[in-house]
């Protein structure tokens, strides 16, 4: 039972500090043993898409489907705000061109 309980103690945290160097910006860093760039975080993916939509949304309303009393005037919102190429009210969802289809 002692050897359970010092076992507990004294080997969990040298498992949870395993890696006490320091990392970039980006979670990685050079490793001094095999000399290779390693990163333990990954990295942030923006889509060209995804940033078009914040500069769209600035200063601007935020649309949802709740927000349109038939489909045509979603459709026409959707078309006017950049179609499928923006679409910065995420007002097609599966990405087909159809903005709101519940509203069909």
């Amino acid at each position: 039972m002692r050897t359970v309980v010092f076992t507990i103690l004294f080997a969990l945290p040298l498992v949870s500090l395993a890696h006490g160097g320091r990392l970039n910006a980006e979670g990685c860093h050079n490793n001094s043993k095999t000399g290779q760039y390693e990163c333990h975080r990954p990295a942030e993916v923006k889509t060209a898409k995804t940033e078009a939509r914040a500069v769209a949304r600035t200063g601007a309303r935020d649309y949802n489907c709740a927000d349109f009393l038939n489909w045509e005037e979603a459709q026409a919102t959707y078309k006017r705000a950049g179609g499928p190429i923006i679409d910065p009210h995420d007002l097609d969802r599966d990405n087909d061109g159809v903005a709101c289809e519940a509203l069909q």
